[in-house]
């Protein structure tokens, strides 16, 4: 049986999704893993809903199981993304299908050799170490190469291939032409697939039914459902920058990223500044961007380390799953490979993973409103299809 997987976050989950999860069918597709970044985000951000309603939604629209790609992976580089999320999905399906904006997967696959090579990454290394963007740079040296004009998927692409490699994973690989709006776009047209980032803007504004019009109908229901459940953006706010303003620079040497004076410029603002967003208007640079600034705020708030990045997960919170899904968990529980975990409470308590996770929640609570106990994710329970009516 032909299972694929897809790397994801559905933030929230909308029809362009939908429209991946099509292609996958189409494609042949019998079986379909998620790996979703679980409460943060590869730019740095909190998710606008938590995982389980996110990965509800995703099954309510057609996928089969989704797993947690768990922090600090979830919010890291693309390299560092990509890897955690490969070595998920190398346990659980065969094929692993992606959006690109090139639809080329010769051409990423030359990318993505060229980018394993000792040569392209260390002058991608001296070169971030001079201060470089890291994607400008990233681009402008696979040009170097001889592979051109490719864009912000196409960057993932090249990771889930190379990591594919590195890991030694026994996966193949298919890619579909990314339709609609551009990712960083904050306007939406009725004729074309949304950028999520369109439809969260809308949701902050008030404007709650034009962002649903959006998603497809069973993914509006549950995020209308659970809108008043999750954080609060001015409590964020407090809670990040009250952390800030209590810590200097030399708190944070052993976090990873934290040299360059990145984090003493975080603490300098955080002393003057009333939101995230007037943080980071304050300190962003072409060197740091907004995606590096707030992954660095997460890196620090949970204390992460070079090396629990360098290392893989250990484990995956089990989020939601059809019927077909329970038995492809099934299945994979009688193979040896990755950990595979139900309720937070069944999850190893003695590894890095669990303690960075459980700093993140901690944030989380602290910013719902009504603040929730430190405990709120140990409540959370995955969503089975079969409990729907």
């Amino acid at each position: 049986m032909s299972t694929f997987g897809i790397v994801c976050e559905f933030n929230p989950f909308h029809r362009g999704h939908q429209f991946l999860l099509d292609a996958a069918r189409e494609r042949g597709a019998e079986q379909i893993v998620c790996v979703m970044s679980g409460n943060t985000l590869q730019r740095g951000e909190f998710a606008a809903a938590d995982a389980y309603t996110r990965a509800e939604a995703a099954v309510r629209c057609g996928a089969d199981i989704v797993l947690e790609l768990p922090f600090p992976w979830c919010s890291g580089s693309a390299e560092q993304f990509s890897r955690g999320a490969i070595s998920i999905l190398k346990d659980v399906c065969d094929t692993v299908i992606f959006g690109s904006e090139c639809g080329d997967l010769a051409k990423l696959n030359r990318a993505a050799e060229f980018a394993a090579s000792d040569g392209f990454r260390e002058e991608y290394r001296a070169l971030l170490s001079e201060g470089a963007p890291a994607a400008e740079t990233y681009f402008s040296l696979l040009a170097k190469y001889g592979v051109e004009d490719l864009h912000s998927n196409d960057l993932l692409g090249v990771e889930y291939l190379r990591a594919a490699r590195e890991l030694s994973a026994e996966l193949s690989f298919l890619t579909v032409r990314r339709e609609g709006a551009d990712y960083r776009q904050t306007e939406l047209s009725h004729d074309t697939y949304p950028s999520a980032l369109a439809i969260r803007r809308l949701w902050r504004e008030g404007r709650f039914d034009e962002g649903d019009a959006y998603l497809p109908e069973a993914a509006a229901e549950i995020f209308q459902r659970e809108r008043d459940s999750w954080i609060s953006p001015e409590a964020l706010d407090r809670t990040v920058l009250s952390y800030f303003r209590m810590h200097g620079a030399s708190d944070f040497s052993e976090v990873v990223g934290a040299e360059g004076g990145v984090v003493n410029r975080i603490c300098e603002a955080a002393r003057s500044s009333r939101s995230l967003d007037e943080l980071l208007e304050k300190i962003r640079t072409k060197r740091y961007t907004d995606a590096r600034l707030r992954r660095q705020i997460l890196f620090c708030l949970a204390g992460v380390r070079s090396s629990d990045l360098s290392s893989l997960p250990q484990y995956t919170t089990l989020l939601a799953a059809s019927e077909k899904g329970r038995t492809i968990l099934s299945q994979q529980r009688k193979n040896e490979g990755l950990r595979v975990v139900t309720r937070l409470s069944d999850a190893p308590k003695d590894t890095p993973q669990f303690t960075l996770g459980e700093r993140i929640s901690s944030v989380i609570s602290l910013s719902m409103t009504p603040i929730a106990d430190d405990d709120w994710q140990y409540h959370k329970l995955p969503y089975f299809e079969s409990q729907k009516e």
